[in-house]
């Protein structure tokens, strides 16, 4: 999988920038942000992870990562948060049981989203100048986006790679879970400023 990601300062006026950090750069950054990540975990979100970026000659006029919850991803992301805090098995099967039924209906991706003009940061706002779309199945689905409106501390530990000159969003589409994680499937993320699109494997099939 290609990764381009690139973090950016802003500092008074806005500046674009440009990166080739490789994803052994970033891991290397990200497990000291949490006593509670491990390798596994990581290489985990990892493994249904990937990002791009836009450039006008050299300067990037967005970029974004993603993580698809499928149901490795979702299983990996509630044990995470078990681990975090301490929850006992009844309340590990109540948030099980929501995942389950939000996983019959929808798909998400977790979506770590940056541009350097903030005003074009408006993926949630009713004149979004972004769409985004799953293709699955050759089936395309629009996404409805949201904010993750959690504490930085908390999505980092979830999603280690994401930083705080990003924005984070919850991308939901009206497809089940299970369905993707059978097929391969895209992730596009276009507009006037550009298009890009990752791809995402199907999950291994068990015996």
């Amino acid at each position: 999988m290609k990764i381009i990601w690139a973090s950016c300062i802003v500092l008074g006026a806005t500046l674009g920038c440009s990166s080739t950090n490789k994803l052994s750069e970033v891991d290397a950054t990200t497990e000291s942000r949490s006593p509670q990540l491990t390798k596994n975990y990581t290489m985990g979100i990892n493994s249904y992870s990937d990002g791009d970026a836009n450039y006008t000659g050299l300067y990037n006029t967005f970029e974004y990562r993603a993580t698809l919850l499928n149901s490795a991803v979702h299983k990996l992301v509630l044990n995470q948060q078990a681990k975090s805090y301490l929850w006992d098995e009844e309340k590990l099967s109540k948030e099980d049981e929501k995942n389950q039924k939000k996983m019959a209906d929808f798909t998400e991706i977790f979506l770590s989203f940056y541009t350097p003009e903030r005003k074009n940061d408006n993926l949630t706002d009713a004149k979004s100048i972004w769409r985004v779309y799953l293709d699955v199945g050759g089936r395309r689905y629009t996404g409805k986006v949201k904010r993750d409106r959690s504490l930085l501390a908390e999505i980092q530990a979830l999603f280690p790679y994401h930083t705080r000159w990003n924005t984070a969003y919850r991308v939901s589409f009206p497809i089940p879970t299970a369905t993707v994680d059978t097929q391969n499937s895209q992730v596009t993320i276009t507009g006037p400023l550009g298009t890009k699109t990752v791809n995402f494997s199907a999950m291994p099939q068990t015996m």
